[in-house]
């Protein structure tokens, strides 16, 4: 008398462990695709601290969100970095930046757009180089300036 139940064939399992592990390779396969995406954020974000043209927040913003995706080890190492997750929790928090972070971005734009019109022979490109870091230098300026407060 035939069972009621009908059991699965041993290539049926076999398709099942096969379909288990093209689905773990592809998560992985991801992981990997978001670390590394993450990776070229921080690159990025980290050149925009020096290079005043390059922002450095939204990249550094986007990595944190690719971490967050790909690897939790490599998201809190992002958010608690010294130099870098400021500029993270700024933005989290709405506080703005610190006096001595608007003075080094200040100080690196500045020095770049003193450095590029000295060696630009165009006055007309001096002229619009000087007025792009005029502007981001009004920009900073008017951002929220983030001031500690005192733990009692």
């Amino acid at each position: 008398m035939p069972s009621a139940c009908r059991c699965r064939s041993s290539t049926d399992g076999k398709q099942l462990q096969e379909l288990v592990r093209r689905r773990a390779q592809g998560s992985i396969v991801k992981v990997k695709a978001y670390v590394a995406a993450g990776w070229l954020m921080v690159a990025l974000g980290t050149a925009g601290i020096f290079l005043p043209l390059v922002p450095t927040t939204p990249f550094l913003l986007l990595a944190a969100y690719l971490f967050a995706k790909g690897s939790r080890r490599w998201h809190d190492w992002l958010l608690s970095h010294k130099q870098l997750g400021p500029y993270i929790h700024a933005w989290r928090n709405k506080t703005g930046f610190t006096a001595s972070q608007k003075a080094r971005m200040i100080i690196s734009l500045a020095l770049t757009m003193g450095i590029s019109i000295y060696f630009t022979p165009m006055r007309s490109v001096q002229f619009l180089v000087a007025s792009i870091g005029l502007f981001w230098t009004v920009v900073l300026l008017r951002q929220k300036t983030f001031v500690a407060t005192a733990v009692t």
